[in-house]
């Protein structure tokens, strides 16, 4: 684990499960310790333990789903705002999709496995309310502790899914659109739009967990994806100032360029709605480029026919193409004269 020398990543082991190494965070128990003092002690340990099996098995979907996409992931991290899986997946976009969908898939399934208690309980309302729990302190066993315990698992995993699906880096959601968006716009760019919203998203999140709802796992979740927003911010910025420059100047051009630097002002970057269209341009580009190939390829395969069967063997559509190739060509040849 790179960050281990960061305070908030410190951590002891829970063993290896299925050739993941699990670990949990040294601020995991205090958080536990606040649950019993907060829900008491049998809904408060009932909390703790659903809570870190259902963020070490969302964590283990995001695991086997890089596997599944030729990716690997042998690390996972339990933290007091969830987990933190340790994942290298193929750098496509569909890779880091199905990569960021394991995870909120296994909550589905762990509610799935809940609902026939959940529709029976007389809580389905106030359950789907992902700030409340349907369960209290005082009443916590009163319909069989199987069930009550089913009740927190839902409440607890349906909470999970739905702050997961939120399309904001770094959450589940965010990483599916950044998925999306590098299939359309490339890496660069679609992680700069990613930061933006999560920017944006963590500051109504903390308004309204401050103002309206004054609910403190909202104002985590904000504190939580400011936090990484920045960071993943300032990576960008730091691998952006040290790739094209050092110290504000390029020395890409050799040391003669040096005549020239106070002469010569620095371009301003492009805004963002310029470079999306800039993205917009290469990729229609390259699928005109990739057509044009397939065109010549196409091209080269009914040549070769004529050559080995002659005209007469060619079908309607392969004369049309052919036709249509070489009046192409004497319109470009008679142009040029």
């Amino acid at each position: 684990m790179s960050n281990r020398a960061n305070p908030l990543f410190w951590s002891f082991s829970l063993g290896a499960w299925f050739g993941v190494r699990v670990r949990m965070s040294w601020l995991m128990p205090l958080v536990l310790i606040w649950f019993l003092y907060e829900f008491k002690l049998q809904l408060g340990a009932a909390i703790g333990a659903v809570l870190v099996l259902s963020v070490l098995l969302h964590e283990m979907g995001h695991i086997f789903a890089a596997r599944a996409v030729d990716g690997s992931g042998d690390e996972i991290l339990i933290w007091p705002l969830g987990g933190l899986a340790f994942v290298d997946h193929a750098a496509t976009p569909r890779a880091q999709f199905v990569t960021a969908t394991g995870g909120p898939l296994v909550n589905l399934l762990l509610c799935g496995l809940c609902l026939a208690v959940f529709f029976n309980s007389g809580h389905v309302a106030a359950a789907l309310n992902p700030l409340y729990l349907p369960v209290s302190a005082e009443r916590f066993g009163e319909n069989g502790l199987a069930i009550d315990l089913a009740l927190v698992a839902f409440s607890l995993n349906w909470m999970m899914l739905l702050i997961n699906l939120v399309p904001v880096y770094p959450l589940d959601g965010g990483q599916m659109l950044r998925g999306w968006l590098t299939a359309r716009l490339g890496a660069p760019l679609a992680t700069e739009v990613s930061i933006r919203i999560a920017f944006i998203a963590g500051v109504v999140l903390a308004v309204l967990g401050m103002l309206v709802f004054k609910h403190v796992l909202l104002l985590g979740i904000a504190f939580l994806i400011l936090l990484l927003a920045m960071q993943e911010s300032f990576q960008l910025q730091a691998g952006e100032s040290f790739d094209d420059s050092f110290m504000g100047y390029d020395f890409s051009q050799g040391y003669t360029s040096l005549e020239q630097s106070d002469r010569s002002k620095a371009q301003p970057r492009p805004g963002l709605m310029a470079r999306w269209l800039e993205a917009r341009r290469a990729e229609k580009q390259r699928r005109l480029d990739a057509q044009q190939q397939q065109v010549e390829q196409r091209l080269d395969e009914i040549l070769a026919k004529v050559h080995d069967q002659g005209i007469g063997s060619l079908t309607p559509a392969e004369r049309k193409l052919l036709n249509r190739a070489s009046d192409r060509f004497k319109g470009k040849g008679t142009s040029g004269s």
